[in-house]
């Protein structure tokens, strides 16, 4: 379903390259995105179901347990769990093209990056 530099992303974890990490909370916000109409259509056209991705991302994706941070700064509250997912998980990086996020800049020292700044920074050759 993913292009571009999602999928280049996507392709960096498949090979090994990095280490995606989530949570269960970030899971069931993933497949409730993906039930949504305006994905479902994209979905049927590439010949994806929902759990087949689910599945894909699953596979990928190492589970990190649901802790609670203290984000006052954050506008948009139901995104604590990103944050929370990436502290538990001493992640070196969000990466997301949430802008409630990405205002942000980092977190705990983490940086809250866009898939492609992401690739500029850590990946420079595939950017």
């Amino acid at each position: 379903m993913w292009g571009g530099v999602p999928a280049k992303t996507l392709r960096l974890a498949r090979n090994q390259q990095i280490n995606i990490f989530i949570s269960e909370s970030l899971l069931l916000e993933l497949e409730t995105t993906l039930r949504r109409d305006k994905f479902q259509h994209r979905l049927q056209q590439r010949g994806y179901t929902v759990e087949e991705l689910m599945s894909v991302v699953k596979s990928l994706s190492n589970n990190s347990p649901t802790i609670s941070v203290d984000a006052p700064q954050l506008r948009d509250p139901k995104d604590n769990f990103v944050l929370a997912t990436a502290v538990a998980a001493n992640a070196e990086a969000i990466i997301t093209g949430d802008l409630d996020l990405l205002v942000l800049v980092a977190f705990n020292e983490i940086p809250i990056l866009t898939p492609q700044d992401f690739l500029s920074r850590y990946f420079p050759d595939l950017s």
